[in-house]
């Protein structure tokens, strides 16, 4: 039987780290592909700007070298931006599904112009 699914805030402490810097490295390789549409359509402008600014000020480093710097420097930013994204989570941090799997649904349900 698979465990109740949580929000983000509902996680314990270290379950939220687990799903900090799972959705860190996510959001660094769109980040990195100009691919934040969906997010930046949910998230809170101001915490957007601040990890977009620490990204872009160091968009020479790679993605393993910027999650662990962004993690740091904003932590608490994605912390806010995690809240308000519609994603459940088991409670050791582990997302129901890929974040891509979540951008492809939301996506889905965008309404298609003839």
């Amino acid at each position: 039987m698979s465990e109740q699914l949580v929000n983000y805030t509902d996680l314990t402490a270290d379950a939220q780290k687990q799903a900090r810097q799972d959705f860190i490295n996510y959001y660094v390789r769109e980040f990195k592909n100009d691919n934040l549409e969906v997010i930046s359509n949910l998230a809170d402008d101001r915490d957007l700007a601040m990890i977009n600014h620490l990204l872009g000020e160091n968009s020479y480093q790679t993605v393993d070298q910027l999650a662990p710097l962004s993690a740091r420097m904003v932590g608490s930013s994605f912390d806010r931006v995690l809240a308000k994204l519609d994603m459940q989570y088991q409670p050791n941090g582990e997302a129901a599904k890929t974040w891509t799997a979540w951008e492809k649904a939301i996506h889905e349900q965008l309404p298609v112009e003839d």
